[in-house]
């Protein structure tokens, strides 16, 4: 069992008014295997969505179920370790950094959990190992590395809590273009290798368009789509969704456009230069 919407809702309450930030959302999200991508504009409900997954808000009505666990749960029911389960990665999660050492760092949340401080230290080593920090760094201040590894840092901490679903909010925001890649490659990893669902917020329309195998395309607190990306972007209407298009299905539409280059969708830059390579369009 995963996450599973039912008919939920959500109000912000203000001084003055209220705002509805989400509005009737049916959704399910299997726990193995899904690599899903939300996307919309700011203030679309993406936020607001993603922390109904781990209970860090609760539906003002309708009903979200949590790996077995309903919300709003009945009083004294316990959801703290819906936290450990659903593993939520804010934006600049570097923020967060507080500990004297990033081994201390990475080991608070399994120490959190009640984890011994054996297995904590265990849980953290392994989450290091995953996301590529040096074992010569364990003893620094994560203060005293650069910005990508502080990111790595971040991530590690969360992932060594052994969450059995991993949700990242704009997790590649700020970062270079090589440090994007190599964040998205450790998601990628554990995707295919371990199975585990991941659930990406982004407004990056080629990270989306490279890892994610569906879409969720949210509007003033609304699903507008949710289906296989390839649905998406070959979507007659797509126009309407006012999104971008990833800048490999830019490049080819212009090809065909300028010089009669047969458009065959490709989702990432390394499927694109093979088609540029191999076709024949003269």
């Amino acid at each position: 069992m995963g996450i599973q919407f039912k008919d939920v809702s959500y109000m912000y309450q203000g001084i003055k008014e209220n705002y509805d930030a989400l509005s009737h959302i049916n959704l399910n999200i299997e726990e193995d295997g899904e690599f899903i991508a939300i996307i919309g504009h700011t203030g679309s409900g993406k936020s607001t969505l993603v922390q109904h997954m781990n209970a860090l808000l609760l539906p003002t009505s309708g009903k979200v179920n949590v790996l077995g666990q309903e919300l709003p749960p009945q009083k004294k029911e316990k959801i703290n370790h819906l936290r450990q389960k659903v593993g939520l990665v804010f934006q600049f999660p570097e923020y967060q950094l507080f500990e004297e050492t990033i081994l201390k760092d990475i080991m608070f949340g399994p120490k959190n959990f009640k984890s011994t401080e054996v297995e904590a230290m265990e849980k953290a080593k392994k989450a290091a190992t995953i996301v590529g920090i040096d074992p010569e760094l364990y003893e620094q201040s994560p203060f005293r590395i650069s910005g990508g590894q502080m990111r790595r840092v971040a991530v590690a901490g969360i992932l060594a809590m052994e969450p059995k679903i991993l949700v990242l909010d704009e997790p590649t925001r700020g970062l270079d273009p090589k440090g994007r890649k190599d964040l998205m490659k450790i998601f990628k990893d554990l995707h295919e290798i371990e199975h585990k669902s991941i659930v990406l917020i982004s407004h990056d329309m080629d990270i989306v368009s490279e890892y994610a195998k569906r879409v969720i395309v949210m509007d003033r607190g609304k699903i507008v789509f949710d289906g296989k990306k390839e649905a998406l972007f070959e979507h007659p209407d797509f126009d309407k969704f006012h999104l971008e298009l990833p800048t490999s299905l830019k490049i080819l539409k212009h090809l065909e456009k300028e010089i009669g280059l047969p458009y065959q969708p490709k989702y990432d830059f390394k499927s694109l230069l093979s088609y540029l390579k191999e076709v024949d369009y003269e």
